[in-house]
């Protein structure tokens, strides 16, 4: 049966009767089942709907009318011959119009002409049925197309949004429950004529979608796409045939072919980001848990791995990477690291991997693939105590970065047992380095502490703070007491992003020394020291007396304002508020050259909240980022210290009951397995004590974390110098603290199209092009077996331009100490030219036969005769692990073009 509604009579009437507008009648011939309203609003007033099926019933109907003079729709079965001449002349325009389909449509949308593809009755009755109350928009031009049609038959009918669905919108469709049901209900006519619409716009993807929802199953269809992604995999991946079969009945039980399961798999990706960004998210995960279930309905749950939607995909991501990891571990090689990384990316695209609430999860995968690498490569060769620390600052300390990560397991047993294993390896490994470090502390301070390459922690304020004041800058010492290199590693990480950048004072871009803390490594001793100026011991107010009497900062500072120290309850306006408007007030001023800050952020952890993981950004300290704001906003060079490290509590702690410190004790002549007597004039307690070299001895209670020991977590001190690019700054040049190779996967060198190259095989130990350079390292030993090299084409001709440019020679005339070499920049030219100006480092060291630890000081040095007026014409970054030559913006400053 179907209602013909207001708008409906409305839109076929109005027109026809403003024709004949004295009639009093509007005559309709409709099926018997066609009913209307009780009445019609037009612009001329009311009509009264009425249906007759006979002849008599008719003639009564007009008699009243004309009698009330009322205006009257007559819906009648008769014919216009059933009806006689006079009954007929009474009506509008003399005659009983037909219900015709085509008319009706046109009428709905005021057209006058209508596309003959889609004369389908089934359509015109739908959009009768369901047109809006205040109808359809006319259409331009007076012509009904056919996207018009589906448009508004999708929208009124389908309730499937303003216009036609895509493959996304329809699989979300499928879901709902209004327009499915109008669909399950709708006559098969009208279903087929959908169907075959969809089909020829969306393929055989749509038309699976639409069984579906025939089969019952179309709140399960997101559900039944996430499943296509295990049963019909990707790439090379095989169907699960099993499951393909149990899949058929949710499709009408019918075979799904592999194509079309993956490309609703990649529909489920679609449909779920767009619950996610549109709707409640638990929506989404509602759909996801369905499609765990039914992926144990279809005995394939543990293949769930193989999608990238749901929490179980996710977990046994997470799973197999833990598997491979311990696989790693027992049997290290390339592949083994390999198959890490693999699983490690797939963990990482997840859709969960992808979520921030679970970065810091998949930043721990990263981290432990990181200490396979590791594990993998062999230990820095050291051979002075200065080699040792500098050896930690540069990779160890990264090592210990990563495994603070992952040392606390994780949620999932599986993983855990996997990380647990990996931190026991690590420390194994890292045991013997810090028994080496320990015992080259140990003759460093018993010969008097003065070998070159390291600093004392109580020389920073003379040789590093009062040198930056020196060169006509003003300073802002931040000590961040208690600061690992770890966590300074991960700080700076962080620091950057705000766009400071690693400075110093060397001519050859060179970074700090590493800085030793006092022996014991604790705040009395080591803090004191640092502001002091001198080996000491005190507290706060000694510290602040002599930070502001410190000769080497007081010589540098104008003398009505001398240094100021301010310490942790002198910093913020209560323990929640913001920097004290003293402390701004100091900052700020143009006359205070040299102003320290103490935080206590990281000390104040170690003696708490074990259950809690810390992520050290500028956010977590407070109020560390005021801080640097403020330095940014008065032109200062912030210079970040720390007066010693710490090292975490772990499970195989050993407990020593001692009355002295928590990791040093006196010197009873008793050392026992993992610790050591250090004396000289840097212990400062007495002539001589006994300090644990190990991280897992402790002497007091049991803490979050502890220091006073002799490893390089605790004795090696962060001192890095931040300069921001909006200040002007004197005398300091940027400088790098690069990551170590192993924290990024093996470079892949991109494919370059030059002219071949020619293999030559040559002697081992030949005089190199950077055999001269003044080192700071400990020379690489050449590989016993011959190695390839490759012979780079011929030089392009612009090089030759540029070296013999008059440009060229003025920029080298420059630099005063150790020049590079002519031949040494034409080879890195040649290089980067040759692979059109970008390499990673690796591919780098490959093509020119460059020692590896040589790399980031020949490319700072060749910088600094290439990148002219701050420009960045030759640039080494090792977080996007590139080495880069902008050839167009070189040859523009050379004039070589």
């Amino acid at each position: 049966m179907t209602n013909l509604n207001t708008q409906q009579l409305k839109s076929i009437c109005e027109d026809l009767w403003e024709e004949d507008a004295d009639a009093a009648a509007f005559g309709l011939h409709v099926s018997p089942s066609v009913k209307g309203p009780p009445e019609v609003e037009f612009e001329f007033g009311i009509a009264h709907v009425l249906r007759a099926d006979n002849v008599f019933q008719i003639r009564e109907a007009l008699l009243e009318a004309e009698e009330k003079n009322d205006r009257i729709i007559l819906l009648t079965k008769l014919q216009q011959g059933d009806l006689g001449h006079d009954v007929v002349a009474r009506l509008a325009r003399s005659r009983l119009f037909p219900f015709n389909h085509v008319a009706s449509l046109c009428s709905l949308f005021k057209a006058k002409e209508l596309d003959r593809s889609i004369c389908d009755p089934g359509i015109a009755n739908a959009l009768l049925e369901y047109s809006p109350r205040d109808g359809y928009p006319p259409v331009s031009a007076g012509v009904l197309d056919a996207g018009t049609v589906w448009s508004a038959l999708c929208r009124q009918v389908f309730d499937m949004g303003d216009r036609e669905p895509d493959l996304v919108s329809l699989l979300l469709w499928a879901t709902k429950d209004h327009g499915p049901k109008r669909y399950i209900e709708a006559t098969n006519e009208l279903k087929g004529s959908l169907r075959r619409r969809l089909h020829t716009r969306l393929g055989d993807a749509a038309d699976a979608i639409l069984r579906m929802v025939d089969s019952g199953a179309g709140r399960d269809a997101v559900a039944l796409a996430v499943t296509c992604q295990v049963i019909f995999g990707s790439g090379d991946e095989p169907v699960l045939d099993a499951a393909a079969a149990r899949l058929e009945q949710y499709h009408q039980n019918k075979t799904i072919s592999k194509a079309i399961g993956r490309m609703l798999g990649e529909l489920a990706i679609d449909a779920i980001a767009d619950l996610d960004r549109r709707e409640d998210p638990r929506i989404a995960q509602s759909h996801l848990e369905r499609a765990d279930a039914l992926l144990e309905q279809f005995q394939c749950k543990d293949h769930s791995y193989r999608n990238g939607l749901s929490r179980h995909g996710y977990e046994q991501r997470l799973i197999r990477f833990g598997q491979h990891i311990k696989r790693a571990i027992a049997k290290p090689s390339e592949v083994a690291i390999a198959e890490c990384e693999q699983h490690q990316e797939c963990v990482a695209n997840h859709r969960i991997g992808k979520q921030p609430r679970y970065a810091e999860q998949v930043s721990r995968t990263e981290m432990a693939v990181r200490l396979i690498r590791w594990l993998n490569q062999p230990l820095p060769k050291v051979t002075s105590f200065a080699d040792q620390s500098n050896a930690y600052v540069k990779e160890l300390a990264f090592a210990d970065w990563a495994r603070e990560a992952v040392c606390r397991g994780e949620d999932i047993p599986e993983v855990s047992d996997a990380y647990i294993a990996l931190d026991a390896a690590v420390s194994k490994r890292q045991r013997g380095f810090a028994e080496s470090f320990a015992k080259g502390l140990a003759d460093w301070s018993s010969v008097g502490s003065t070998s070159i390459g390291v600093i004392g922690v109580e020389h920073v304020l003379e040789e590093v703070v009062a040198k930056v004041v020196a060169q006509k800058n003003r300073v802002l010492i931040i000590v961040l007491d208690g600061m690992s290199w770890a966590v300074c590693h991960e700080l700076l990480e962080d620091i950057r992003q705000d766009h400071w950048f690693e400075s110093t004072f060397d001519e050859d871009s060179a970074i700090p020394h590493p800085v030793i803390a006092t022996v014991p490594s604790e705040t009395r001793y080591s803090r004191t020291s640092l502001l002091s100026g001198e080996l000491t011991d005190g507290d706060q107010t000694k510290e602040r007396r002599n930070f502001k009497e410190n000769p080497a900062l007081v010589d540098c500072s104008d003398r009505r304002k001398p240094p100021i120290l301010f310490h942790k309850k002198d910093i913020t306006e209560g323990s929640r508020g913001a920097v004290s408007e003293e402390v701004s007030k100091a900052l700020l001023d143009d006359k205070q050259n040299v102003v320290g800050v103490v935080i206590n952020a990281i000390d104040d952890r170690l003696a708490n909240a074990q259950q809690i993981r810390d992520n050290w950004s500028i956010s977590r300290i407070n109020p560390l980022g005021a801080l640097l704001r403020l330095a940014r906003d008065s032109g200062r060079v912030v210079v970040l210290a720390s007066d010693h490290g710490h090292v975490w509590h772990r499970a195989d702690a050993q407990f020593d009951p001692s009355t002295e410190g928590s990791r040093w004790r006196q010197n009873d002549s008793d050392c026992k397995d993992g610790e050591l007597v250090v004396s000289g004039k840097r212990v400062i307690p007495a002539d001589s004590i006994i300090v644990p070299w190990t991280e897992t001895i402790h002497y007091k209670r049991k803490q979050h974390g502890y220091h006073g020991g002799a490893t390089p977590q605790e004795m090696v001190c962060p001192l890095v110098l931040l300069t921001d690019r909006s200040s002007d700054y004197s005398n300091l040049k940027r400088c790098a603290y690069p990551f170590p190779d192993w924290w990024s996967p093996a470079p892949v060198a991109s494919p370059v199209e030059y002219e071949p190259v020619v293999h030559v095989a040559v002697p081992s130990g030949p005089p190199t092009l950077f055999d001269n350079l003044e080192p700071d390292e400990p020379p690489v030993k050449a590989p016993t077996q011959p190695a390839p090299v490759e012979v780079l084409p011929a030089s392009a001709d612009w090089i030759d331009r540029l070296l013999a440019s008059q440009a060229y020679k003025d920029q080298k005339s420059k630099i005063k100490r150790h020049p590079p070499q002519d031949s040494v920049i034409r080879q890195v030219l040649e290089t980067l030219n040759a692979a059109g100006g970008f390499l990673t480092p690796g591919a780098f060291i490959k093509e020119t036969s460059m020692p590896a630890a040589r790399l980031d000081q020949v490319i700072a040095n060749i910088r600094r005769v290439l990148n002219v007026d701050g420009y960045e014409i030759l640039v080494i970054d090792r977080t996007e692990n590139k080495v880069e030559l902008n050839i167009a913006k070189l040859k523009r400053q050379f004039d070589v073009e």
